[in-house]
């Protein structure tokens, strides 16, 4: 790698750094993202793009690193190439929350939260996003929600849940191996319908969305 014989450009070093990355060895992908820096030093064409500092804020964000992902975040922009998109910038942010969350940071990942929320005009609950919001509102307690849950003033939250439950047959559940064009209009009236299967048991909830 370091041989005079050898040039390695940047697309060399950024897919070598994946592939330690895809195998799981963050210390590897590091080592790499080093020797890319420290090259960029006199080679400019060198400098990394985004898409690898992302790349290298995801796995330590999945393990809670949350300095090492702070400092990531910080250096992308005076030190990576290229423009950074808006998807980029949010995803930084992202990553950020993760890591803080995953490092028992809650107050940190709840502020930060706020600020995704403030920033976004939405997003998906099932995206990696949206399924550390749900650990930073489960964490945080319906008092200190980022997110500003809306109750309805006749609900009473000390009451058991199944006070504002409807019975499972009231909900006219669908069968499961029904074509959906045939059933469409359900969801004109109804945003979610529980799914059941041959024997009535219930196998999962279909959303209009």
């Amino acid at each position: 790698m370091k041989s005079s014989l050898v040039s390695i450009d940047r697309t060399a070093y950024t897919a070598m750094a994946d592939a330690f990355l895809a195998c799981g060895s963050i210390d590897g992908a590091l080592c790499i993202f080093g020797e890319i820096i420290k090259q960029a030093g006199d080679n400019k064409d060198l400098r990394p793009k985004p898409h690898l500092y992302l790349s290298i804020m995801r796995a330590f964000a999945t393990i809670g690193d949350f300095d090492m992902v702070r400092r990531l975040k910080e250096r992308m922009w005076p030190d990576s190439v290229g423009s950074i998109s808006r998807s980029a910038k949010q995803e930084a942010d992202e990553l950020l929350m993760e890591a803080a969350i995953n490092n028992n940071q809650v107050d940190v990942a709840r502020r930060l939260l706020r600020r995704i929320v403030n920033g976004k005009e939405h997003f998906s609950w099932r995206s990696r996003v949206g399924l550390v919001a749900l650990k930073v509102e489960t964490l945080s307690g319906f008092t200190n929600s980022p997110l500003r849950p809306h109750v309805f003033p006749q609900i009473l939250l000390n009451d058991p849940v199944e006070k504002y439950m409807i019975p499972f047959r009231e909900s006219r559940p669908l069968g499961a191996d029904l074509i959906l064009e045939n059933v469409a209009m359900r969801f004109l009236k109804d945003s979610a319908v529980p799914l059941v299967n041959d024997w009535g048991s219930c196998v999962g909830i279909v959303h209009s969305r």
